[in-house]
C-alpha cells in the first residue's frame, strides 16, 4: 500500500513500516507527526503495511507464556 494509505488507515496502537525495511517502525502515537519523521525517499515506496504488535506473538502483550 502506498505510505498515505498506511498512514490513514494506521490504528493508534499500531505503527506503520515498509515491507522491505521491516524493522522500522513508525508508531501512530508518536508526538512528531509521520511526515517529519518518514523519509522523503520512503514516502514515496509503495510497500507500506500497518504494524500491530497484537498480531505478533513476540511482541504482544498477550503472549501465551510457559508454565
Amino acid at each position: 500500500m502506498k505510505y498515505a494509505e498506511a498512514k490513514e488507515w494506521a490504528h493508534v496502537r499500531s505503527a506503520i513500516r515498509r515491507t522491505s525495511k521491516p524493522l522500522i517502525k513508525y508508531w501512530k502515537n508518536h508526538t512528531v507527526p509521520f511526515d517529519d519523521r518518514v523519509p522523503a525517499e520512503d514516502q514515496l515506496a509503495d510497500d507500506w503495511e500497518e504494524y500491530d504488535p497484537r498480531d505478533h506473538a513476540e511482541c504482544s502483550a498477550y503472549n501465551e507464556f510457559p508454565a
